[in-house]
């Protein structure tokens, strides 16, 4: 439990975001560093899009129906090895004294999409929230925190002393999401927040003008858990030719796969590996390019030993409205394993030319190719003043950094 003598043991946070240790989000980021020190309502939501006939959501669907049968199944999983280490200072706890977040699995509608569905699901979660607070945090007073735009009307309620949005992404382009109904939903949480707070540049650009007040808190990176990892042996990269061309996290309708394909055909003798879950692409999309391998998901505990495998990390991105105001987590992620990095023109990507080459999607194949020509050559030295720069700079990035800034953000005059 947290210290109930530190000045933040008054509040609670109730926090709406992405399933607690199903994936590092930045969200969760940020609270494996808070939750030592307030306590935290994890409020587990469905997805943003609608299921469909297909066996990734018929899967997630399953999962979700679990979790409101057996609410706290299955919350320490192996993902969180990582995060335990994080919450308790450094060190592998014990599970006697492992923190967490008390985790909410509200049994909800599959759509936001309309006006009767929405009315429903505030009713859903308004009642899960409320039942939480007066059974773990009784006399605390809220805050409320979501990553998602599709729960407006708690943004409306007067229970909670502050109301961050804490904007990821634009969810309005996202493929296979009603815009027009998450436009309006959006709007709804900006004009009702006390503070939204962006992950980048185009969002803060973008929302700021229909919110009271706004900040921008770009991705962490925890810089211990992906420099100097050492080549996992029993990894399936292990036995692959080198050099290794790869890529980590969500493979979706965002990854230029042309690019991609593209690019591992112009170097044949390359070995070019996504890690990650396949989302909404068609199976024999890849299936003509030889030197293309997709290995799911692996757990984030194990990903660097992974990832200590590639000789070159890439970030193929369609450069559109889809991408234009995401920030990807893994950017950052990429520059501490101390890869070269070449990535998709996004302007989160610009932001850090100083560190990676950026390649269009024209020109993306080539800068692979020379990138590698420069690694068959041997090792180039890079300078100290390099060296350190990218050192400093992504030691001022770090999680626990961006948390001390998201509570100073948060917590301002309260």
């Amino acid at each position: 439990m947290p210290d109930p003598k530190h000045p933040l043991s008054q509040y609670v946070f109730v926090v709406f975001a992405d399933d607690w240790g199903r994936h590092p989000s930045s969200c969760q980021h940020l609270f494996l560093r808070i939750i030592p020190h307030v306590q935290v309502i994890w409020v587990n939501t469905i997805g943003l899009r609608t299921p469909r006939f297909n066996l990734h959501d018929f899967k997630r669907t399953m999962q979700v129906i679990h979790a409101w049968i057996r609410p706290h199944a299955g919350i320490r999983t192996r993902s969180l090895d990582r995060t335990r280490q994080i919450a308790n200072g450094g060190s592998t706890p014990s599970a006697s004294n492992a923190v967490f977040p008390y985790i909410v699995n509200p049994v909800m509608w599959p759509s936001f999409q309309g006006p009767t569905s929405t009315a429903l699901n505030h009713h859903l979660l308004s009642g899960a929230v409320h039942e939480a607070l007066r059974h773990v945090a009784p006399g605390k007073h809220p805050i409320l925190v979501s990553t998602s735009p599709i729960v407006p009307g708690l943004f409306r309620d007067h229970v909670f002393k502050r109301k961050i949005y804490y904007c990821v992404d634009d969810f309005t382009h996202w493929h296979g999401i009603n815009g027009p109904a998450m436009h309006r939903l959006e709007q709804q949480t900006l004009h009702a927040c006390d503070l939204m707070i962006a992950t980048s540049t185009s969002i803060l650009d973008t929302r700021s003008p229909h919110a009271k007040a706004s900040t921008l808190l770009t991705h962490g990176v925890d810089l211990a858990h992906f420099s100097g990892a050492s080549p996992d042996p029993d990894s399936p990269l292990a036995a692959l030719p080198h050099p290794i061309v790869g890529m980590f996290g969500v493979f979706d309708q965002r990854v230029d796969g042309q690019a991609l394909k593209a690019a591992a055909r112009l170097s044949p003798q390359a070995s070019f590996v996504v890690l990650g879950p396949v989302v909404d692409r068609q199976p024999g999309e890849f299936h003509d390019v030889p030197n293309l391998r997709f290995y799911g998901a692996v757990p984030y505990a194990d990903l660097p030993g992974h990832v200590a495998h590639f000789d070159l990390c890439i970030l193929p991105y369609v450069v559109d409205a889809s991408t234009w105001n995401i920030n990807p987590l893994k950017l950052k992620e990429y520059l501490a394993t101390g890869k070269p990095v070449i990535a998709s023109p996004l302007p989160e990507a610009i932001r850090l030319a100083a560190y990676l080459t950026l390649a269009a999607p024209d020109a993306f194949p080539q800068a692979v190719a020379s990138a590698l020509a420069m690694i068959d050559a041997g090792p180039a030295a890079q300078s100290d003043a390099a060296h350190t720069r990218l050192a400093d700079f992504l030691h001022s990035e770090s999680w626990e950094a961006k948390a001390k800034s998201f509570l100073s953000d948060v917590m301002v005059d309260l």
